[in-house]
């Protein structure tokens, strides 16, 4: 069958368009095979080798847009009350001043909390288990609920407010997409509008009542830096370990021969391969310097594109068939360096509960319709996940 010829920004668009946004794949493949390294009509370079997007993400060199950046490049970004909110959490701050936020995150989500974490998730992961019928909606019956009660007691967010707080942090996500409109910066604003009060108040609650959760952990910043952590947390742990959750489970169900007894560490290191939450990074060159060949100037923007390099047959065989005995080669999908991703093993726990369980009761489990994508691009995910459930 004849391929159309297409430039490489023509391929980017393709990529962000709808269809691309539900299988970005096609275009993410031909990306890397036809222009490994391409400089944007917006002058942004675009990496998808495996090699090269590794190194992007451990390199200190390579700085995330903070607010200074966004002040001389996003005009305007502060009126915007999902901006302001987004644009000063942990996650676009570097240096020292990101390494103290990180570390007044971290002990919400060490090892030593593992233990109480997989009895609320094994104890919600049953009920909702139980609460299933022959049809159902993985993602809205079972990935959803189950992290929500998760990232509850991490945090300390009410159970009864999660799924209000889950819903209002969906717009503020899309503010990660490389492009993002008017629409969807409107969306945004109107979400934090409710959402960065809310949180405000409970971070002042917690200051009266101190609690081993991560609300209390960020209480003890100034305001203008504990709401954005908090808001950090919430948004990473949902949409993170939801995703995970959803792509395990399609890749599974879509795969020619399904393991009875599959071990749940490796479908979860190829479901990260595979179909990684997080498909895409962008940095900025502190300093000048070169990657594969290219010259980059301090200040040049750079897209490392995740779910591409995860691809890469140069480093994976077969690299577009979901394979169980791949050898441990690193990934890159929860980035890399000081912004590796702080809920990744809390993600991975919930994998690694939810599988064997689902497999125990539902080994003949099928698709049942299409799922529908939550149209993002950076944070990709589903709004459904239709499977029929047969034991």
């Amino acid at each position: 069958m004849h391929t159309i010829d297409y430039s490489a920004d023509q391929l980017l668009r393709r990529l962000f368009s709808v269809s691309g946004r539900r299988d970005p794949y096609p275009w993410l493949n031909r990306l890397r095979e036809e222009h490994p390294v391409h400089r944007t009509e917006s002058d942004v370079v675009v990496f998808s080798e495996y090699a090269t997007v590794s190194a992007i993400t451990r390199d200190p060199v390579f700085a995330v847009k903070d607010a200074t950046w966004l002040d001389e490049h996003l005009l305007g970004w502060r009126d915007n009350a999902g901006m302001r909110l987004f644009y000063t959490s942990p996650v676009v701050h570097n240096g020292q001043n990101h390494q103290r936020l990180r570390r007044a995150m971290a002990p919400a989500f060490v090892p030593a909390r593992h233990r109480r974490l997989t009895q609320v998730m094994s104890r919600e992961l049953e009920n909702r288990l139980d609460a299933l019928g022959a049809r159902a909606d993985l993602h809205t019956d079972l990935t959803l609920p189950m992290t929500l009660a998760v990232i509850c007691e991490v945090t300390g967010l009410p159970v009864e407010q999660g799924v209000r707080v889950y819903e209002l942090i969906q717009p503020l996500l899309g503010l990660l997409d490389p492009y993002v409109s008017a629409r969807k910066a409107d969306s945004a604003h109107e979400a934090a509008v409710e959402l960065e009060p809310y949180l405000s108040a409970l971070v002042a609650g917690s200051r009266r009542t101190l609690r081993d959760d991560l609300v209390s952990r960020v209480s003890t910043l100034a305001d203008e830096e504990a709401v954005p952590a908090l808001f950090l947390a919430l948004a990473a742990g949902f949409d993170t370990t939801i995703t995970l959750l959803d792509n395990m489970i399609r890749a599974l169900l879509a795969g020619a021969e399904r393991p009875v007894a599959p071990d749940a560490n490796a479908v979860v290191n190829e479901t990260l391969r595979y179909d990684p939450p997080l498909q895409l990074i962008t940095r900025v060159a502190r300093a000048d310097t070169t990657v594969a060949g290219t010259r980059l100037a301090a200040g040049q923007e750079v897209m490392a594109l995740l779910a591409a390099a995860q691809r890469d047959p140069a480093w994976f065989t077969d690299p577009d068939t979901f394979r169980l005995d791949r050898p441990a080669i690193p990934l890159v999908a929860f980035g890399g360096g000081a912004h590796y991703c702080l809920g990744a093993q809390l993600a991975k726990l919930a994998a690694t509960l939810m599988l064997p369980a689902l497999s125990r009761r539902y080994p003949r489990m099928r698709v049942a319709g299409a799922p529908q994508p939550n149209n993002r691009i950076t944070l990709r995910g589903w709004t459904t996940v239709p499977v029929v459930l047969e034991p």
